[in-house]
């Protein structure tokens, strides 16, 4: 490999740097958004605790002052204190009913911020291997080579060589996205000799990831016939909820940027090095 300058492919380029840069944004704001609802729940429950440790007190001081009420006038010092204990009572019975429905918001805030990362952690997936793909075709246009036909129009409105070979390498890699992640694996296979299962983490692994956010984004997280029939080891039944805890969010990180690192390791060495 000599010191020529690189397509912007692999490690330190554009795109894997575009896509660690993706990660670590995601990163950050699940762990500082998801902090921020524990926070909420934490305060949540110490309101709770004081409001029901307060309230009978509360309760105690205004029965005396109400016992007074038939026999004489409050003073104005007495109607000052009962108005103030009143509202106090009302603000504690108001915690005490509604801050525990608050609080499991909260807790269900945090798995809804999961599940949000989960779905743009799998997009963020997604976008390197098209951008992969597709500079891969644009550096080694004879890798496009298939028996793909273009219509006379359409060779004569793209004109030169290299919007010909842009077209064709933004036509494969949108067709290809359209595929099932195992059809993808199939593709590298074939197409650019790299076995996506040498990384370390399996297909098995990857389409159980996607098929998970599929059944979030799509299923309000219930276990469909389609998850069943993607994710064959699977342990969940038809019907069951899958709930997307911090360790599998953690996990799931930790499989893509492992199996991108090793694409982007193999395109270098075989297609982008210079």
């Amino acid at each position: 490999m000599t010191n020529g300058k690189r397509p912007h492919v692999g490690s330190g380029t554009k795109i894997y740097r575009t896509f660690e840069s993706n990660l670590d944004k995601l990163a950050y704001f699940l762990g500082t958004t998801e902090s921020h609802y524990e926070k909420q729940v934490r305060v949540s429950r110490r309101q709770v605790r004081i409001a029901r440790r307060e309230l009978p007190q509360v309760e105690m001081q205004l029965d005396k002052l109400t016992e007074n009420m038939d026999r004489s006038r409050l003073s104005k010092a007495e109607e000052k204190q009962f108005n103030k204990l009143a509202e106090k009572e009302e603000d504690l019975a108001d915690i005490d009913i509604f801050v525990p429905m608050e609080a499991k918001l909260f807790r269900q805030f945090s798995e809804l911020i999961r599940i949000l990362g989960l779905s743009h952690l799998v997009t963020i997936l997604e976008g390197y291997l098209a951008d992969v793909v597709r500079e891969i075709f644009l550096v080694h246009p004879d890798a496009l080579k298939s028996a793909r036909e273009l219509t006379t129009e359409a060779v004569l409105n793209l004109g030169e060589r290299k919007q010909i070979v842009s077209y064709l390498a933004e036509k494969e890699t949108d067709e290809l996205f359209y595929k099932s992640f195992p059809d993808v694996v199939n593709y590298f296979s074939k197409k650019f000799n790299i076995t996506l299962d040498d990384s370390g983490v399996s297909t098995e692994r990857i389409v159980e990831i996607m098929a998970t956010r599929n059944i979030h984004v799509h299923n309000m997280g219930i276990v469909n016939r389609r998850y069943l029939e993607s994710v064959k080891d699977g342990k969940l039944k038809l019907g069951a909820y899958k709930s997307i805890t911090r360790e599998y969010l953690r996990v799931s990180f930790d499989s893509i940027r492992t199996l991108v690192k090793f694409i982007d390791a193999e395109v270098q060495r075989k297609y982008l090095s210079t």
